[in-house]
């Protein structure tokens, strides 16, 4: 159809892990090859095979805001990346009509060396527009990043948050006829976020077309008219974005007995199972304000290991992060022979305010990073119980948390 700008057919990337080596020269490569048989080169090529996306195929009309949800690892970036012109297909197409404005993560498009400024028309000029058009846009696009101060500034020089800020004033006011827009915006302030949320709108309404990736199901719902659920670098369902939000929610809780994860043998270390239950060990999505809430996991390491820790990033609305929990102040197992073992993490009653959760897991050691999961778990405080004092009025408190602190109070005249 002839409003049809991005249309996606069969897409497949696919990476190779790290080969093992078994020599240090070129002869030792080539006797190696010699070595082992076809049969064999060919299953070791398919285990070091990661496919990040498989077969992915869609399209975006003129116009239409498309939100890209799942987890991490699902293949959002990977397919941003690929419609950006930054990585190529290992197969399929992607075919795009119109300039398209990409905002990937933090450090992507911008000249380290250059000025704020002079970044701002070194974009322009990469995307075609004269010098003429480029300066008409330059006050805008630098009241709009609010960093007027810094803009003489070389960016290597800026923080994220003030790099996000220029980079998401400059792919907006531009005019692409396509803008991608990756997770970057969590590094902004919420207020700031709300104003990129809002430039959006003005520019669909427009006839530009976006492509919104987010973990804030609360943005993608208000922006987005359809979206896309990645599952495992495949789309696992597109359509209406109510529909689909509800089909990763649903997805996100699991089982009745919490959330099993697919096990990845290339992993020295891996969570294979969560499950969020009150004190009695009853799993469970809806807890009293005053219950306590835990946080159960078992993981399989399959190697020694030594500095293993487990996280646990609990976030509110899926967006606003409230607190961070590791494991590495506990002392009962600083060395990991190969087993099966089990944690939990125990949240105390008066702590969270009253409110939906979620909650990013990981492990890894302190130099590496094994496995992470956005979103792995779901709960909801309510206030149930009839003895909280001040019962609602905590509810509509500024901040996240409820944990009363000690007071002491003397009269001293």
């Amino acid at each position: 159809m002839s409003d049809v700008v991005i249309t996606v057919e069969n897409l497949s990337k696919s990476y190779t892990l790290g080969a093992m080596r078994r020599g240090h020269t070129l002869a030792d490569a080539i006797n190696e090859m010699f070595r082992r048989d076809k049969n064999e080169r060919a299953k070791e090529d398919e285990r070091r095979t990661l496919w990040a996306l498989k077969d992915v195929s869609f399209q975006v009309r003129q116009g239409e805001v498309m939100g890209i949800i799942g987890r991490n690892g699902a293949g959002k970036s990977t397919l941003l990346k690929i419609l950006s012109r930054i990585v190529s297909p290992t197969a399929g197409r992607a075919v795009i009509e119109g300039r398209v404005g990409a905002l990937l993560e933090v450090g992507t498009g911008f000249s380290s060396e250059l000025t704020g400024r002079e970044n701002i028309l070194l974009s322009g000029t990469i995307l075609g527009m004269s010098a003429a058009e480029i300066t008409r846009k330059m006050d805008e696009i630098i009241d709009f990043s609010g960093i007027e101060r810094f803009i003489d500034t070389p960016v290597k020089r800026y923080s994220s948050g003030m790099y996000t800020r220029l980079a998401f004033a400059v792919a907006a006011h531009l005019e692409p006829e396509i803008l991608i827009v990756d997770e970057v915006l969590a590094v902004g302030d919420v207020e700031f976020q709300r104003k990129c949320l809002g430039k959006m709108n003005t520019m669909t309404k427009g006839g530009r077309t976006v492509l919104f990736v987010s973990h804030n199901m609360g943005a993608v719902s208000e922006l987005c008219s359809h979206a896309i659920l990645m599952q495992r670098g495949q789309v696992h369902a597109i359509g209406e974005t109510g529909d689909i939000v509800a089909e990763y929610a649903r997805l996100q809780r699991g089982t009745e007995h919490g959330v099993v994860f697919d096990e990845n043998e290339n992993l020295p270390a891996a969570i294979s199972s969560a499950s969020v239950t009150d004190r009695s060990g009853i799993v469970t999505r809806t807890l009293d304000i005053a219950d306590e809430v835990v946080l159960n996991f078992s993981y399989r390491v399959r190697e020694p290991l030594e500095g293993l820790q487990l996280s646990a990033v609990i976030s509110r609305n899926m967006n606003e992060i409230v607190c961070t929990f590791d494991s590495d102040g506990l002392d009962s197992i600083p060395f990991h022979e190969p087993g099966v073992y089990r944690a939990s993490c125990r949240l105390p009653g008066m702590f969270l305010k009253a409110g939906n959760y979620s909650v990013r897991i990981a492990t890894g050691t302190p130099d590496r990073l094994m496995m992470e999961v956005e979103g792995a778990l779901t709960f909801d405080i309510e206030e149930l119980s009839q003895n909280t004092y001040h019962k609602g009025y905590r509810k509509e408190r500024v901040g996240h948390v409820v944990a009363p602190a000690s007071w002491t109070r003397d009269r001293v005249e």
